[in-house]
């Protein structure tokens, strides 16, 4: 059974390789797609747990290929998609694009490119992650809108292992909604209180004008010098 799992392992990495990350993708979305591929082949792993048990090395070499890894882990393998969004508690899966995920289409690409590029070199300096998703008015209810952005942290893994030094900032322009998630290595720099003030003195004043770009980046400038 551990050589399955090794062999499967092996597997997948071949496949992430030869599919070929982007080179410019921001260390949250290679790490989003490398969790993905993980969960995918504990799910698949799994299944062929149940139905050959223990097999022999001989065996397995006959199940084991590269056409057979990328059907189980392939982007349209609906079963996995909703096994996994049940698990997270999400509607469906949607990944990090960079440091800002902007699905609610209210920045501009020279906009994203300038905050991306802030919270990359913060990244890199400190080891701490910030991330930014806005939605779209179809993918946010309004009683749920907090668990969301946890459940959204939590599955992109939001700040360094054993650190848990992530903040993710869920913005939905059309519901009225902003939730700041700080990892638990952040609160003891950056507490509820000030989080909210944050929200409340910052953010909300800038966006009732319609500029969304400036009271995000003074929040993320302002939650930088505090974390």
């Amino acid at each position: 059974m551990t050589r399955l799992i090794f062999i499967l392992s092996f597997w997948l990495l071949l496949f992430l390789n030869a599919v070929g990350q982007n080179s410019k993708s921001s260390v949250l979305v290679e790490k989003f797609h490398l969790k993905l591929l993980l969960i995918k082949e504990k799910l698949v792993t799994d299944s062929l747990i149940k139905i050959y048990g223990d097999i022999s090395e001989a065996e397995i070499s006959k199940i084991i290929d590269t056409t057979f890894v990328k059907s189980l882990i392939q982007s349209n393998s609906h079963d996995h998609d909703q096994l996994i969004c049940t698990a997270y508690k999400i509607p469906y899966i949607i990944g990090p694009i960079g440091w800002i995920s902007d699905y609610g289409h209210i920045f501009t690409d020279g906009q994203i490119s300038q905050l991306d590029s802030i919270l990359s070199d913060y990244e890199m300096r400190t080891s701490n992650e910030i991330a930014v998703v806005t939605f779209d008015s179809s993918f946010v209810h309004d009683e749920n809108f907090d668990s969301l952005v946890l459940d959204i942290h939590n599955f992109w893994g939001i700040g360094k292992m054993h650190k848990n030094n992530g903040i993710l900032i869920g913005i939905s322009t059309a519901k009225r909604k902003i939730r700041i998630s700080n990892g638990s290595g952040i609160v003891d720099k950056l507490s509820d209180k000030e989080t909210k003030a944050i929200i409340d003195d910052i953010i909300i004043p800038a966006f009732k004008k319609g500029d969304y770009f400036e009271g995000l980046l003074n929040a993320i400038e302002e939650i930088i010098k505090k974390v």
